[in-house]
């Protein structure tokens, strides 16, 4: 007899036990929300939009985004005048002329001319921090949407595996029924009763798993979306036989992924950032020039107010700060070399997560392939066993294994259906990010 009569609910179950780590994580994030009405059975592509939507660990980071904007607004203002209002009013006594009332009102202003570039490195570096959040923003929301439609796979597939699981129970216990009969009718065994109790009560703990894993399923999913685990959740009917486009070649792919990946740019914007950083800290050798204007009018006691004006234009040059600037500048060329060498380390760990997927979907493919054939041979293997314990040639072994070898390539053919569009689905990520490909219900 096979030892592993059902594979496919054994790997579901690892599948669960992964995407369990991510439902903590999910939790860390942030509380759910109470449970929710829903208007009817959710398709991934609603799903996605609700997570996007209520998810509480993307709307942080998108929140935490605006505070970027922020910084590339402060670091542009650098390149405007500044502009300051001033006034005074006192009373103070001399010993020749009594109590004296002293008033001022004045009106500054300043615009840096000349810094060396530093404004300039410094607008740019602001401008690069924020390409960077936004890339790592979309990169989070590639890997939502992807979390969403594996999750809404992963509930399509524990539907279709607790059906199989209550099919294969009622064959268990039809098949009990039989062994009964051929008891009371003196052509069975008493034997051959116990053994269709067996496989019944295996069954019966088949099917109590398959519930377990649906559960934990639509858990997932409901956190994903920013719900309570416990809400009531029903997905649209998955279509399993609908044909996946082709995909373009190993190469078409690789330069897409380059392209389009959200890690790939957000490290050429770090590199642009470093760059940016070298230019400041090159700017400290320079001079700072700034021009500077000041207007005000006053007066002292019962004098008529007197009114003065400055403008001019000031330069400053440290002449030595004990090696500081040289030792900045080294640093930010450090740190530049670095952000370079991480830029090629991430284009090619792009490069191998593309290469893996494509693997992975193919072998898919294959799989589903295999899995069709071995279901169709099971399924006739069931159908001969039935008819021979029927007309008395065969043993209740042979059709408790015909059955269990039956619903194990049930379950199987199941997985892979459902492989196959998770592997297509990582395979999109790899390439486009949270772009939809085809082939998704």
């Amino acid at each position: 007899m096979n030892s592993d009569p059902f594979p496919a609910l054994r790997r579901t179950t690892e599948d669960v036990t992964r995407a369990s780590s991510l439902l903590v994580a999910l939790l860390f994030w942030g509380t759910t929300a109470p449970l929710q009405a829903q208007a009817g059975p959710l398709g991934v592509e609603e799903s996605v939009t609700l997570a996007l939507e209520a998810n509480p660990g993307f709307q942080s980071i998108r929140a935490a985004l605006d505070a970027t904007r922020a910084d590339l607004t402060v670091a542009r203002s650098s390149r405007y005048p500044s502009l300051g209002l001033s006034a005074s009013a006192a009373r103070y006594e001399t010993a020749g002329s009594g109590a004296l009332d002293r008033h001022s009102v004045g009106l500054a202003l300043r615009q840096t001319l000349y810094q060396g570039g530093q404004i300039g490195a410094q607008v740019d570096a602001a401008e690069a921090t924020l390409e960077a959040g936004e890339e790592e923003l979309a990169s989070a929301r590639a890997d939502l949407v992807l979390s969403v439609r594996q999750a809404w796979y992963g509930v399509a597939q524990g539907e279709r595996l607790l059906v199989s699981s209550r099919e294969g129970l009622e064959r268990s216990r039809l098949n009990l029924e039989y062994a009964e009969a051929r008891l009371e009718a003196g052509l069975g065994t008493r034997p051959d009763v116990l053994r269709a109790r067996v496989d019944v009560s295996a069954a019966e703990l088949e099917l109590t798993r398959a519930r377990n894993i649906l559960d934990s399923s639509l858990a997932v999913l409901n956190i994903l979306m920013g719900r309570s685990p416990a809400t009531p959740l029903e997905i649209r009917e998955a279509p399993t036989g609908a044909t996946l486009p082709p995909l373009p070649s190993w190469e078409e792919l690789r330069e897409a992924a380059l392209e389009a990946r959200e890690e790939v740019r957000a490290a050429r914007a770090r590199t642009a950032r470093q760059e940016a950083g070298v230019r400041l800290a090159r700017g400290g050798f320079f001079p700072s020039i700034s021009a500077e204007g000041e207007v005000s009018r006053g007066a002292v006691a019962s004098r008529s107010p007197d009114e003065s004006w400055s403008l001019g234009v000031g330069l400053s040059l440290p002449l030595f700060q004990g090696f500081a600037r040289r030792g900045d500048l080294r640093a930010r060329q450090a740190l530049l070399e670095s952000a370079r060498f991480q830029e090629l380390a991430v284009s090619q760990a792009v490069e191998g997560e593309v290469w893996e997927a494509l693997l992975a979907e193919e072998e898919s493919a294959r799989r589903l392939e295999n899995a069709r054939t071995l279901f169709q041979a099971a399924e006739e293997n069931l159908e001969a066993a039935q008819e021979s314990y029927r007309q008395g040639l065969g043993s209740i072994i042979a059709l408790v294994d015909a059955r269990t070898a039956f619903t194990g390539s049930e379950q199987t053919l199941i997985q892979a259906e459902y492989d196959r569009f998770v592997a297509r689905a990582v395979l999109e990520r790899m390439v486009w990010g949270d772009s939809f490909g085809g082939g998704q219900p």
